[in-house]
């Protein structure tokens, strides 16, 4: 059967590492063809998709999240939201420049972002390296913001016959033993991990095969694994919600336009007819 998206983690049976592993290759090629991007700035988004994914199911598995790369005006910025139901998204909103951003070539940021059990919004931000390595960035993120000890690869191939993107996630946790030797053990183990992506190839991403290659000859226990999959929150009713809210001068004014309203969704390209009837009932007393 073949794999589908989803999130697997585990934990070693000492108690010294937790990973999470994801498949997102579906979820982004749909991100990719409902933004239309292609080359390097479809892979970058890829890259971010799995970012988002990783980071809510290691941080806030119950919370949504937002990761997005910042690059200068001129090139404008890639989002990735994920939620907690499973569904992703993605958006490219362009600068004022012609030519498409490249992470290898243009100074960025990550600002990754969640929602607290106490509702505050948490959020971080880290240069991306001039390398435009997404992992590094995340890693960094992980350390500086929420003071995490973490080894991340991201890898995706977004062309060709055989499309793939995914990642992990390895934590060293507090009830480590030895810790220092123990993360030293895993980082030359993981040496043969940092390029993900042939390996993501080879099991057609399969983030249980990932986890079963990484802890190799460590007893480990399976915690849980979830789907994932590319969505929306967009919907008539948040459309109507949206238009409530504008002044009635405003929407009067698009009564007397005597035309229904077409608004389409930059994430999903979905698109929402609102008919001059429906603006009239906004105008209608509560």
């Amino acid at each position: 059967m073949p794999e589908t998206d989803s999130v697997v983690r585990a934990m070693t049976n000492d108690g010294a590492f937790r990973i999470v592993a994801a498949r997102t290759t579906d979820t982004g090629q749909a991100v990719i063809a409902a933004q239309k991007l292609s080359g390097v700035l479809a892979h970058n988004m890829a890259d971010l998709v799995t970012t988002a994914v990783l980071y809510r199911e290691t941080m806030a598995p119950s919370q949504r999240v937002q990761c997005i790369i910042r690059f200068d005006e001129e090139a404008g910025q890639l989002v990735a939201d994920s939620h907690p139901e499973g569904w992703t998204r993605g958006l490219f909103q362009p600068g004022s420049g012609d030519a498409p951003p490249d992470l290898r070539q243009t100074r960025a940021t990550l600002q990754m972002m969640r929602t607290l059990p106490n509702t505050d919004l948490h959020r971080g931000v880290v240069e991306v390296p001039n390398s435009g390595n997404l992992s590094e960035a995340f890693m960094r993120y992980m350390q500086l913001s929420e003071q995490i000890v973490s080894m991340i690869s991201l890898g995706s191939v977004v062309e060709g016959e055989n499309p793939t993107a995914g990642g992990f996630v390895v934590q060293l946790l507090p009830e480590a033993k030895e810790a220092e030797a123990a993360m030293e053990t895993m980082t030359r183990r993981l040496e043969d991990f940092v390029e993900v992506r042939d390996r993501l190839q080879e099991s057609d991403g399969s983030p249980s095969r990932l986890i079963e290659q990484i802890f190799e000859g460590m007893p480990f226990t399976w915690l849980q694994s979830s789907d994932v999959r590319f969505g929306c929150q967009c919907s008539q009713v948040r459309v109507m919600t949206t238009l409530s809210i504008l002044d009635r001068s405003d929407i009067r004014e698009l009564v007397d336009e005597g035309e229904a309203l077409s608004i389409g969704c930059d994430y999903c390209g979905a698109s929402y007819n609102v008919e001059i009837a429906q603006l009239q009932g906004l105008l209608s007393p509560s």
